[in-house]
């Protein structure tokens, strides 16, 4: 008998460890340099994702930021749009807010979250590039993945010119492998997976979020802020990032 309550006291505790990782705000903070042909200046840039059903606090950071970047499911179906409204307030208090769509964004009326983002000011990179802080040669990609446009990638790249400094996102980091030739960038963002979002040991439905300095770039994969089905996490916590990103002369 004494066994069986242990195991129930055990299968207790590790749910609430579960549980308390699925609300977590971790904050991860690195410094990148970009390989740049033309310089700019230092910038600090908030990447979060997979925001689903979870609430931002109006004091998430404390800190500066110059801006913001959301990867995509920042709703879900059955989420009040008064609280996606808020949400959207208190990030745009913080920085200039950037969106590309997940897969679960549109379970929502389309028109009703354009409508918000139109009010707060929020830029919709549907397939397209924006300058960074007037710099022409600092650009912003954004891919709506799941829309599946055949022309998708050709219209977000098209403005991009050969020797910008290119910071690629989108919502699922399948696209990252697409990111060469004609659509080169130094930095690539995106969601999606959650990090498997409950992980045995090191298995998991996917692999847990990382970022990785390679030769030519850098590669960000967010575990995630929220969760979906189960709001519980366990191996790969829910988080955030801020990121410096310095300039790398060529």
């Amino acid at each position: 008998m004494k066994y069986f309550i242990r195991l129930a006291l055990a299968a207790f505790a590790l749910l609430l460890f579960m549980v308390r990782n699925a609300f977590a705000e971790k904050l991860n903070k690195q410094t990148i340099h970009l390989a740049s042909e033309k310089p700019f200046d230092p910038f600090q840039l908030l990447f979060i994702a997979d925001i689903h059903r979870r609430t931002i606090k109006a004091d998430l950071i404390d800190f500066p930021i110059d801006l913001i970047v959301i990867g995509g499911d920042l709703v879900e179906k059955g989420v009040p749009l008064k609280r996606v409204a808020e949400n959207i307030k208190n990030l745009t208090a913080i920085a200039p807010v950037y969106f590309v769509w997940g897969n679960n964004d549109r379970e929502v009326d389309e028109t009703s979250l354009r409508k918000i983002f139109a009010h707060y000011g929020v830029t919709v990179l549907d397939d397209e590039s924006v300058s960074l802080f007037g710099n022409s040669r600092l650009k912003l990609v954004g891919l709506d993945h799941f829309a599946y446009k055949p022309d998708g990638f050709d219209n977000a790249f098209k403005a991009v010119e050969v020797g910008d400094t290119v910071l690629f996102v989108s919502h699922t980091p399948f696209d990252f492998w697409k990111i060469k030739g004609p659509y080169s960038a130094e930095l690539l963002l995106a969601g999606h997976t959650h990090g498997g979002q409950i992980r045995i040991g090191p298995f998991g439905l996917f692999k847990k979020g990382s970022l990785k300095v390679k030769e030519d770039r850098v590669e960000l994969i967010s575990n995630g802020f929220g969760t979906t089905t189960l709001h519980l996490r366990l191996g790969a916590p829910a988080e955030f990032h801020v990121l410096t990103i310095k300039p790398k002369l060529k």
